[in-house]
């Protein structure tokens, strides 16, 4: 009996078992469509202002003047072919500069591809022309009145580490896509050898692209010397224009400015009013001493215009890393001219 009503009362206070769901009723009408919203700024718009094909057209035309878009003939050493500058320097050591993927990947902080090179061992596949698409990619942002516009530059405007000095970082806002490939190597010797000398070769120098940091005014081999060497940073062209500002300015001339990146002479007059100097003065004579200096002490082949593979003492060496400097950067002085005269001044002095 006892057993009985518990039972009856656990049933009767148990939760009601479900049931099976019936079938879903029939949908209601629709109601009527709300009133649309306002249209939204067309998505092209922005882009449109800049990618024309007028604007396509000229920037095309206007890089295939300039030197990146020429490709110079080379003469393989193993093979004695003809070869172009991005076949010759698709292999490790060049690529980073000199090829379309390895910049592409040294930008983005992917490891390079490596190889010996031509004719069989290519770092990279296909066709390594420089191109409009090895620098821009895409716009890392579309504010550009908050975020400044970066051309979608794939080094955007971010600051550089340079290569010969990791511990020096350079900002240039959109000419940091310059810096990249437009600084030296290595760094001027500092310490001879035993006797303290040092060996030179043929390669002897900053390599062929020392603009940036010449501009900054560092990596030049200073000696105690007459000439006060200015401060870093502290150029002209360094504090008040930029490499963009001067080589991809407007020009009537179509021949310069631009995707030309020759200094546009329209640009040079916003500060040089009288004229733009076409070197700075004394600069040519203070090479040629220089040089002459130089041959004298068996660390420049006149003849082959080129360094010797001798053995210098170091202030030779460092004269002759200086004379490399400002002969490769091209400018004439004009990018730093304090620093370019006493670079030059200091180092005929060291040299005599």
């Amino acid at each position: 009996m006892i057993l009985a009503s518990s039972l009856m009362f656990i049933q009767c206070t148990s939760d009601p078992i479900p049931g099976i769901a019936g079938a879903d009723g029939i949908n209601g009408e629709n109601g009527a469509d709300g009133t649309d919203g306002t249209n939204g700024v067309d998505g092209e718009v922005t882009c449109i202002e800049c990618h024309t094909t007028m604007n396509k057209e000229h920037a095309e035309s206007s890089y295939l003047l300039s030197v990146h878009a020429k490709e110079t003939l080379h003469t393989d050493r193993g093979t004695g072919d003809e070869i172009t500058t991005s076949v010759y320097t698709n292999r490790g050591g060049c690529v980073e500069c000199h090829t379309s993927q390895g910049y592409i990947d040294q930008v983005n902080g992917v490891p390079l591809a490596t190889g010996a090179g031509y004719p069989d061992n290519l770092a990279y596949p296909g066709n390594q022309v420089i191109t409009c698409t090895t620098c821009h990619d895409t716009h890392t942002s579309f504010d550009f009145a908050n975020d400044g516009n970066d051309f979608a530059l794939r080094q955007a405007l971010f600051p550089v580490t340079l290569a010969a000095d990791p511990a020096y970082v350079m900002d240039m806002g959109s000419s940091n896509t310059c810096v990249n490939c437009h600084q030296p190597r290595g760094l001027p010797p500092t310490v001879g050898d035993a006797d303290g000398n040092v060996k030179l070769s043929s390669r002897f120098g900053p390599h062929h692209g020392p603009q940036s940091t010449l501009l900054e005014g560092i990596q030049g081999a200073l000696y105690a010397g007459s000439t006060p060497y200015p401060a870093p940073k502290s150029a002209t062209h360094r504090t008040g224009s930029s490499c963009t500002a001067c080589h991809m300015g407007e020009s009537a001339d179509e021949n310069e400015g631009l995707h030309t990146w020759y200094p546009a002479e329209d640009s040079c007059l916003t500060c040089h009013t009288s004229g733009a100097p076409a070197d700075v003065s004394g600069f040519a004579a203070d090479m040629e001493t220089l040089k002459t200096l130089l041959v004298a002490k068996g660390a420049f082949d006149a003849d082959k215009d080129a360094f010797t593979s001798n053995l210098v003492p170091l202030k030779v060496a460092q004269a002759a890393w200086n004379f490399a400097l400002l002969r490769e950067d091209r400018s004439s002085g004009i990018h730093n001219p304090g620093y370019a005269k006493a670079l030059l001044k200091n180092s005929i002095e060291a040299a005599q």
